[in-house]
């Protein structure tokens, strides 16, 4: 990540949350402050090649400011990205696959995917409400 310029000693209303690079990803920690700058603004600075700081400050400082809920708030958040990011990752495959056979299923493709798909409990109950089984029964 690009280190912004230095704006300074953090104040009362800045809440700074140091972020661990090998547990959020980059992309995570960006989606995160996406999703923050409706009512932060985001400062991300690299402290080493393992942990990044961000600085939030809010946009309109209101009495309720509370440091710690913002905190939470944004890691709470960072971590859900970076859950979602891995989850992704490792179900890419299955979902590529289903949304293969439900495409060719429904005609659009002219070629049947690849792979093995069938469901065992369907295969027994053929006239069930719900069949995602398309393999010729031989």
């Amino acid at each position: 990540m690009a280190e912004p310029e230095d704006s300074g000693t953090p104040d009362a209303h800045h809440v700074v949350v140091d972020i661990v690079l090998s547990v959020i990803s980059p992309e995570s920690l960006l989606k995160t402050c996406y999703w923050f700058s409706r009512d932060y603004v985001c400062e991300v600075k690299n402290q080493s090649e393992s942990v990044a700081n961000v600085l939030l400050t809010p946009r309109i400082v209101t009495p309720e400011f509370d440091s710690n809920s913002i905190r939470d708030a944004f890691l709470t958040s960072a971590l859900d990205f970076a859950l979602r990011e891995r989850i992704e990752a490792k179900t890419s495959g299955i979902r590529d696959l289903l949304l293969a056979k439900a495409f060719s299923e429904s005609g659009v493709l002219e070629d049947e995917p690849v792979g093995v798909f069938g469901d065992k409990i369907e295969e027994a109950n053929p006239d069930g409400m719900f069949t995602i089984l398309s393999n010729p029964q031989r």
